[in-house]
């Protein structure tokens, strides 16, 4: 496909403008797209050469406050030096700079714990203790209502899956459990 803005060389570059909600795309060449860079609207960038999103952002998120003198005492590196690169120089340094990685973070995130996708694991254990503290729910329930039979089979089954429990957590995690769910 040729350039839709020169219509002379061959397009290599897609470039997408959102303006008002509606969507213009056009196929340019690496001329027209450099010539396009350059007119760009001041405080837009454009991705490929420039730096690292996260660095800036973390850089930004920091900039209007004083950072504190900080060496990890493991690896020599500075918190300055953390800042603007957005990497850490080892295991160590998250616990030196702990308090002050954790309020950059929370400028960052919306919270310090993950909540998007997983990997679906087929853990036994984490079914055996879901399952565990759906009983104890249950048990508390039965007790309060006085259902002291459904509550006595409830405590018989609290303790088989405590049991089940115990055993799949002294097995290594790759091996499956042989535990039977009460």
């Amino acid at each position: 496909m040729l350039c839709q803005r020169c219509h002379k060389n061959l397009a290599t570059v897609r470039y997408a403008e959102v303006v008002d909600g509606k969507v213009s795309e056009q196929q340019m060449c690496s001329e027209c797209m450099a010539r396009r860079q350059a007119e760009a609207v001041s405080g837009f960038e454009l991705s490929g050469d420039a730096p690292a999103p996260r660095a800036r952002t973390i850089g930004a998120a920091v900039s209007d406050t004083a950072l504190p003198q900080r060496t990890c005492r493991s690896c020599g590196i500075e918190l300055q030096d953390v800042v603007p690169s957005g990497r850490v120089g080892c295991p160590v340094c998250y616990e030196s700079f702990s308090d002050q990685l954790e309020s950059i973070l929370r400028g960052l995130q919306f919270g310090s714990r993950h909540r998007g996708k997983a990997p679906h694991r087929d853990d036994a254990r984490e079914r055996l203790r879901a399952d565990l503290q759906t009983k104890r729910a249950l048990l508390r329930s039965a007790l309060k209502t006085e259902s002291y039979e459904d509550a006595a089979r409830l405590r018989d089954a609290i303790r088989g899956a405590e049991e089940a429990l115990r055993l799949a957590e002294r097995k290594p995690q790759g091996e499956g459990t042989s535990a039977s769910h009460a």
